[in-house]
C-alpha cells in the first residue's frame, strides 16, 4: 500500500476515534467540574471513590413532617453525548424505596430510575442522550428526611461523544480520494 493512502488512512481512523468514551469521571467529567447541590444541607456526596465511583446519600435530619429535600451533582455537557452508568440503590427508610427515589436530571428533568414498590438494594445499567451545553447529573431525593436515608451510586460512568455530521463528511471524503488513488494506481500499472 502506498505510504500516502496509510497515511490518510490513519488520519481518518485518528480523527474518528479521537472522541472516544471515557469510561469514569475524569478528563472534562472529572469530579472537581461538577456542581454538588443539597437543598437543605442534609444530602451529601463522597467522591472518595472517583474517578471510578460516586454516592449521592439522601437528608435525614430527623423531621417527622413532610420535608421534601434532594442532593444534585450535575455538570454542562461538554458535546453531543451518549451518557451511560451502572447505578445502585440502597435505602435504609423504613418506610420503602418510595420516599427516597433516585436518578438522573436532564435540563432540570427528574427521571426516576429506582422503583418505588422495589427491593431496598436495587441495581441496573442506564443510558441516556445529551447535546452539549446541556445540564446532567444524578439526583437522590427524600419526600420525609426521616427514618433512614437512602444511597445512590454512580459507576461505569460513560460519556460517548456523537460524531458530528463533518466528521462522517470527512470521512466519506477520505474514502473517496483512497478509493479515487487506488484506482489511479490500478490504471497506471495495467
Amino acid at each position: 500500500m502506498n505510504i500516502r493512502i496509510k497515511l490518510l488512512a490513519s488520519i481518518l481512523v485518528f480523527g474518528l476515534s479521537s472522541g472516544a468514551a471515557k469510561a469514569d469521571f475524569s478528563g472534562a467529567y472529572d469530579v472537581t467540574n461538577w456542581t454538588f447541590f443539597s437543598s437543605d444541607g442534609g444530602g451529601s456526596i463522597d467522591i472518595s471513590g472517583a474517578p471510578n465511583i460516586i454516592r449521592l446519600t439522601s437528608s435525614d435530619n430527623g423531621n417527622l413532617v413532610e420535608h421534601l429535600s434532594n442532593a444534585d451533582f450535575t455538570i454542562a455537557a461538554v458535546a453531543e453525548s451518549d451518557v451511560s452508568f451502572r447505578g445502585e440503590y440502597f435505602t435504609s427508610d423504613i418506610d420503602s424505596p418510595r420516599d427516597d427515589p433516585a436518578g438522573f436530571l436532564l435540563n432540570g428533568v427528574f427521571t426516576q430510575l429506582s422503583d418505588d414498590f422495589g427491593d431496598d438494594f436495587q441495581t441496573d445499567d442506564y443510558s441516556f442522550h445529551v447535546n452539549a451545553g446541556d445540564i446532567f447529573g444524578f439526583r437522590i431525593f427524600s419526600t420525609d428526611s426521616c427514618c433512614g436515608s437512602a444511597t445512590g451510586s454512580v459507576s461505569n460512568f460513560e460519556v460517548t461523544p456523537v460524531p458530528e455530521p463533518e466528521t462522517y463528511a470527512l470521512f466519506m471524503a477520505g474514502l473517496g480520494l483512497m478509493g479515487f488513488i487506488a484506482r489511479r494506481r490500478k490504471n497506471g500499472q495495467s
